[in-house]
């Protein structure tokens, strides 16, 4: 590049190249009509630098004016003219980013770091770049480079914690946010970084001192008072979430969302009257037809006041006709209020580009379900897989109405169509395997549980299955011990699988374990009729025919039991205490 043409600034060269013309008298005579001049007429120039600082300069007013494509256009011709311009190379990349093309601008920002590697500020920009086109390793390693530079800069820090954080690589991230706050301990948001790193870690008493620490420098800043509120519900501390919740609404009294929020809390905790108050203090905050309201809408349906969320979402669905979400939810709260005609129409008012429309769908589907019009369901169900044929939910909600008219064969099919658009969906192979045990297809059922279980090693329902069916045929009883055991790992509050465990205990003769475990069992489901009667074997087979003539009885009580199994066990119980009378 020549020497003296660097020291000119862009302006006044400008003005050097097209003497007498103002700027807007330039940039009509050189408008993206006309576009820049063919470098093939450079030959008729002496120096080619100008001709790209021209080209440059129009840029510049494109860029001016918001128009970055005209700007592209330029700045390209000026390249040709001075290719190995740091300058002209970093321009381009940056209106490139802006015209959407990140990856072309990769290119030159690339190009403009190897040219001019101490240029820290183009070493950012390629980072940003990376960043934006998902390269996450790449931009870290940039701002890493910058830093050993520069490590006082904090902007490049920041977006290497952030960076950091959003990959949950949370380690890495504590150290730079350390260093952030050893230089500049009154550094807000490094502080409430801190406390949502450590929030995410449930290290709830180093996240709940982070955020004390931010509020420290700031008792107003409302990201860290949200988070703190937080904090304190997720630890069991609601007294103080609400008091939180209190002061957000102090500094910020028409704050929507805290007041939405304590209207929780109260209910949670039994103070009806408080959350009846602060619903009317919303109310007052926001106007009749504010769309804000709708917030009011969500929470009566959230809490089961449906009249009220039924007005209130009304309201917004006759302001706001496009609403897609109240209408959505309007229909939910009509349904759920037992008005399932106009729960019905409202949801088929949805068109099949709505986010909703799905969703909608299956609703529909369920009322029409419970009016006892299961063909119409169908119908209506098959017709939507149309529209998105790759949603599991509407398969298995497809196949469940086959279930319940017990045609089986169909809804092994449908679930084979699913997997067909899935076929790593976990939900659709486990209940295909349900369905061919209910055609007695014991081996193939068992092929989808384990299916189920190489997709995902912790579906514990899968897992309990393919025990449960050893246990329950008297095989495998440690290789079903073994696979119930993992299954309570992952939930070990379900009353199902504790039920399995029990059942594996019995069948391999360990009576005072299997009954501890259906003891357990039955406590979490009681009214579970296979539970009950598991018990009762337990109690027969430790000849307490008092407890188990006692259960068999309960058991004949619950719905969908073999009655005449059990009249069986209850009259052979009955005659064995007539044997021990005395």
């Amino acid at each position: 590049m020549n020497k003296e043409l660097k020291k000119i600034p862009i302006w006044s060269l400008f003005f050097l190249i097209v003497p007498g013309l103002s700027c807007v008298q330039a940039e009509k005579r050189f408008s993206s009509e006309q576009g820049p001049l063919p470098s093939g007429e450079i030959n008729n120039r002496r120096d080619p630098i100008q001709y790209a600082y021209q080209n440059y300069a129009f840029a510049s007013i494109a860029i001016a004016n918001g128009n970055y494509e005209e700007a592209e256009i330029y700045l390209k011709e000026a390249l040709k003219n001075d290719k190995d311009s740091p300058y002209l190379l970093m321009k381009l990349s940056q209106v490139l980013v802006e015209n959407g093309k990140v990856e072309d601008a990769l290119v030159f920002a690339k190009k403009t770091v190897d040219l001019t590697p101490d240029d820290l500020k183009a070493r950012e920009f390629l980072a940003e770049i990376y960043s934006q086109l998902k390269k996450f390793d790449l931009a870290i390693s940039q701002y890493r480079r910058i830093l050993k530079k520069d490590p006082g800069n904090r902007e490049v820090r920041l977006h290497l914690s952030t960076l950091l954080i959003r990959l949950k690589e949370y380690d890495p991230a504590l150290d730079e946010l350390s260093i952030l706050i050893k230089n500049e301990p009154e550094l807000i948001i490094a502080h409430y970084y801190e406390g949502r790193i450590n929030l995410e870690l449930t290290k709830y008493n180093r996240a709940k001192e982070a955020f004390l620490r931010a509020l420290q420098i700031d008792s107003r800043f409302l990201p860290a008072l949200f988070d703190l509120a937080t904090l304190y519900s997720k630890t069991d501390k609601p007294d103080m979430a609400i008091e939180t919740y209190q002061k957000i609404l102090l500094l910020y009294p028409t704050n929507t969302l805290a007041m939405e929020r304590l209207i929780a809390l109260y209910y949670k905790t039994g103070q009806e009257k408080l959350a009846e108050e602060t619903l009317e203090e919303m109310k007052k905050a926001l106007r009749p037809g504010d769309l804000e309201r709708k917030r009011l809408g969500l929470i009566y349906l959230r809490h089961g006041k449906l009249s009220e969320s039924i007005a209130e979402l009304t309201s917004i669905v006759s302001a706001w006709p496009d609403d897609q979400e109240a209408r959505y939810y309007l229909g939910t709260a009509l349904r759920e209020n037992g008005d399932l005609d106009k729960a019905y129409k409202t949801f088929g008012l949805f068109n099949s580009s709505s986010s909703y429309f799905i969703n909608a769908r299956m609703h529909m589907a369920y009322i029409l379900e419970r009016q006892e019009k299961p063909d119409n369901a169908i119908a209506l169900l098959r017709e939507t897989i149309n529209h998105k044929r790759d949603n599991p939910e509407l398969y298995l909600m497809l196949a469940s109405l086959y279930e319940i008219k017990e045609e089986y064969l169909n809804a092994m099919d449908i679930l084979k169509e699913g997997l067909t658009y899935n076929e790593r969906n976990t939900g659709l192979h486990y209940r295909l395997g349900i369905v061919l045990d209910k055609l007695k297809r014991n081996e193939e059922c068992i092929e989808q549980m384990e299916i189920v279980i190489k997709i995902n090693p912790k579906h514990a329902d899968a897992l309990n299955y393919i025990g449960y069916t050893y246990a329950d045929k008297g095989i495998y009883l440690d290789k079903a011990l073994e696979l119930i055991e993992r299954a309570i790992q992952y939930k070990p509050n379900s009353g199902y699988i504790i039920d399995s465990l029990g059942w594996v205990y019995f069948r391999k003769g360990q009576h005072d374990r299997a009954l501890k475990e259906l003891k357990k069992a039955v406590e979490l489901v009681p009214e579970d009729p296979t539970i009950n009667e598991h018990l009762g074997d337990v109690y027969f087979k430790r000849k307490d025919y008092r407890e188990a003539l006692k259960i068999y009885r309960k058991t004949l009580s619950l719905k969908s039991v073999n009655r005449d199994r059990l009249e069986r066990k209850i009259k052979d119980v009955t005659e064995h205490l007539k044997g021990n009378l005395p």
